[in-house]
């Protein structure tokens, strides 16, 4: 149990390091590196074809706010996965599984604005928020797929 404590603490600091990281890259550098892979996804697939420079703009900022959504849901596992080794309420893992992801959000979003070219959004926020709850849903619903499995 204390193993798995310290590997899933691990996966979390380095979720947590990851998204820093990317965080911390002054607009430039955060809009080549996830404007140009959105638009070379999207043109691989032909999903610019046709659309106006607006249309394009505006599929590329779904693809990059669905990214954070995912990026957010991978957090919300492994903090559950965490929380869930610890004695407490299955309530209580959940609350506390998105207090921790949404905390964090908060303050990846005040941390971009002292970087350059950067602000927080509360938008951010809300999407990032809502990943941690989806990931947190997809744990669950797979603990109570593999509980009825052993049945």
């Amino acid at each position: 149990m204390k193993t798995k404590k310290i590997i899933t603490f691990i996966l979390i600091v380095l979720w947590m390091i990851l998204i820093f990281y990317f965080s911390n890259q002054v607009s430039d550098e955060s809009s080549k590196l996830s404007g140009g892979l959105t638009h070379k996804i999207l043109e691989a697939i032909h999903m610019l074809d046709g659309k106006t420079l607006e249309e394009q703009l505006t599929i590329e900022t779904l693809i990059r706010k669905l990214a954070h959504f995912s990026l957010y849901a991978i957090g919300g596992i492994i903090i559950f996965l965490h929380v869930n080794l610890y004695e407490i309420t299955e309530k209580r893992k959940v609350i506390t599984s998105w207090t921790i992801g949404t905390t964090y959000a908060i303050s990846d979003e005040i941390h971009q604005l002292f970087v350059p070219g950067r602000s927080g959004e509360i938008r951010d926020v809300c999407i990032d928020s809502l990943g941690i709850v989806m990931g947190i849903t997809i744990i669950i619903l797979i603990f109570k797929i593999l509980k009825r499995g052993e049945r």
